[in-house]
């Protein structure tokens, strides 16, 4: 990620294993001092465009045309199965929610899974104009994960899980906890117009992963969340006939 926005994202600069079972390890980062607020215009502005330039960063020997990532990678607690998949359909289905969904084990929402993979699913990742591909993802981009850096006042992400996905799968969470204004997402998509079609039903199916993460590691209204947007998707679906 630094390499891709070295202003946005600390530098790494090492980081090792203790013991030969290589069950605890440690990092040195780069610094940042955080003070002041970065919800101003100028400010989403700015990190709407720095978002989109790291998403246009491509390293070819990461990931070689797949979507998913060398090693599994953390969302709070979740790991994270990135496993490789030459298809953005397949690894968000069955990579993203399907294994949330077979984890958290309910029955309403292995319901509504089933329903969504028949038609929602294809219909939101199949096909879409410009055709995903695979990027540098934050993965974890809430609004607690932002910061302003003092002595550049520019913002800064860290905390991140992530992988190689389609460039808008960042947004997703975005929309959970607010924070995010409209001057972040119009300079976002200056720099990547936005995806046709059915680019906000897209962004609710993005979003359900982070609902049902959320279920999976903290129960209570959360499912509630999930079902909503499993509920609206499928209506929507079946609008489409």
């Amino acid at each position: 990620m630094n390499e891709a926005a070295p202003e946005l994202v600390p530098k790494l600069y090492g980081f090792g294993y203790d013991g030969p079972d290589h069950r605890h390890a440690c990092m040195i980062t780069q610094w940042f001092e955080m003070h002041g607020s970065w919800r101003d215009n100028n400010h989403q502005r700015e990190l709407g465009r720095k978002l989109a330039h790291m998403h246009t960063y491509k390293e070819e020997a990461g990931h070689g045309g797949r979507f998913g990532f060398g090693v599994p990678t953390h969302c709070g607690v979740t790991e994270q199965d990135n496993t490789w998949e030459d298809s953005w359909e397949v690894f968000f289905r069955d990579r993203r929610l399907g294994d949330l969904v077979q984890r958290i084990g309910d029955k309403a929402i292995s319901q509504s899974w089933e329903k969504m993979k028949a038609k929602a699913i294809p219909l939101l990742l199949h096909e879409m104009n410009p055709a995903p591909k695979p990027v540098i993802l934050h993965g974890d981009l809430w609004s607690g994960n932002v910061g302003l850096e003092s002595q550049t006042s520019s913002p800064v992400i860290y905390d991140p899980a992530c992988y190689f996905g389609h460039n808008e799968a960042d947004l997703g969470i975005s929309h959970m906890f607010g924070g995010f204004t409209s001057d972040f997402y119009d300079a976002y998509h200056e720099v990547h117009p936005k995806s046709q079609s059915y680019y906000a039903e897209r962004q609710q199916l993005y979003e359900l992963y982070h609902h049902l993460n959320h279920t999976l590691m903290f129960g209570g209204g959360y499912k509630s969340g999930a079902l909503g947007i499993m509920k609206t998707l499928n209506t929507w679906a079946e609008s489409q006939d």
